[in-house]
């Protein structure tokens, strides 16, 4: 299948070295997959389009997670699976190895499992123990999002729903992007951009049938991107003070009209996390940078690289 290209302007600035952008073989999935030759072993969680369930293939041993639509329209399901297609070989995008459609049961996707969940239950369990992600994780975890969000964009993929529950982690520190249910591939035209989890959307995604090219519906990731990191860095995040399910139109005062989500004064963070918060957060998406440019960002290229990446495993391995 043939990778759609960028538009100029990002294909210009894309000066990334050939390691993150390389596509890199997925592992081979054990001969022609069926439902029936997979034993489940658990449920892994449920979600409002689908339920994903951990299995192991009968005769090889090999683990995988199912992706089970609660839609009975097969095309929803063949749109994600044409979008995984397409992301092929991005070391930060789960692997896909099969589209299932059986007589007697829905569609389903067989994925990669990751063996630490995503990083949406890791907030939750850390902060059940009143526990914190220390800034050295989350600029971890910040820059292979970044990444990811490079190689999917490289291909031309929108996720246009990056949040915690999203992104996922195994026990080797590895991250990356899953469910993308309602990406786009986007080409010269524009696409809808009203789909998605309303806390993460950008202020532009609010507009009544917000449509966008491929370079705003990029941007609208990077603030998605933004508010994944904050949410992370504080262990929650309240865009509407004092209210615990805001509704779309409190949301959409509050991300639009509203102060930028940022760290409170007096909570310690470093000025580098805080500028990048900025950056990624900026409300007009025409001065929101590119993925490729936050990768020089200084919270991420002057990160202890080590420190870092052993911070994250520290607390993945406490999970």
């Amino acid at each position: 299948m043939a990778i759609p290209m960028l538009p100029h302007e990002i294909c210009r600035r894309a000066k990334m070295t050939a390691s993150v952008l390389a596509a890199v073989p997925a592992p081979a999935a054990p001969e022609k997959l069926r439902l029936s030759d997979l034993d489940w072993i658990c449920n892994l969680g449920a979600g409002g389009l689908a339920s994903v369930c951990k299995a192991r293939h009968c005769r090889t041993g090999a683990v995988f997670a199912v992706k089970i639509s609660f839609d009975q329209d097969p095309l929803v399901v063949e749109k994600e699976a044409e979008v995984l297609k397409i992301a092929a070989g991005a070391t930060h995008v789960i692997d896909f190895y099969a589209l299932l459609r059986e007589p007697g049961y829905k569609a389903a996707l067989v994925l990669e499992y990751m063996d630490a969940g995503s990083l949406g239950s890791l907030l939750r369990r850390r902060r059940r123990g009143g526990l914190r992600i220390p800034e050295a994780a989350v600029a971890e975890v910040a820059m292979q999002c970044v990444q990811g969000l490079l190689q999917l964009h490289y291909r031309g993929i929108a996720h246009l729903d990056v949040k915690p529950d999203n992104i996922l982690a195994n026990s080797r520190g590895e991250i990356k992007f899953s469910d993308f249910n309602i990406s786009r591939v986007v080409g010269s035209g524009e696409v809808p951009i009203t789909g998605g989890t309303k806390k993460y959307f950008s202020p532009e995604r609010f507009a009544p049938k917000a449509r966008a090219g491929p370079i705003g519906a990029m941007k609208a990731d990077v603030w998605g991107l933004g508010v994944t990191v904050l949410e992370l860095f504080m262990g929650r995040l309240s865009l509407v003070p004092g209210v615990k399910n805001p509704s779309t139109e409190e949301l959409k005062q509050a991300i639009c009209d509203g102060e930028t989500p940022s760290v409170p004064e007096d909570t310690e963070a470093s000025a580098e996390l805080r500028a990048f918060l900025a950056a990624c957060l900026e409300k007009n998406p025409a001065r929101r940078p590119f993925p490729v440019e936050l990768l020089e960002h200084p919270f991420l290229a002057r990160r202890d690289v080590e420190a870092s990446r052993r911070a994250l495993l520290e607390i993945l391995a406490a999970a």
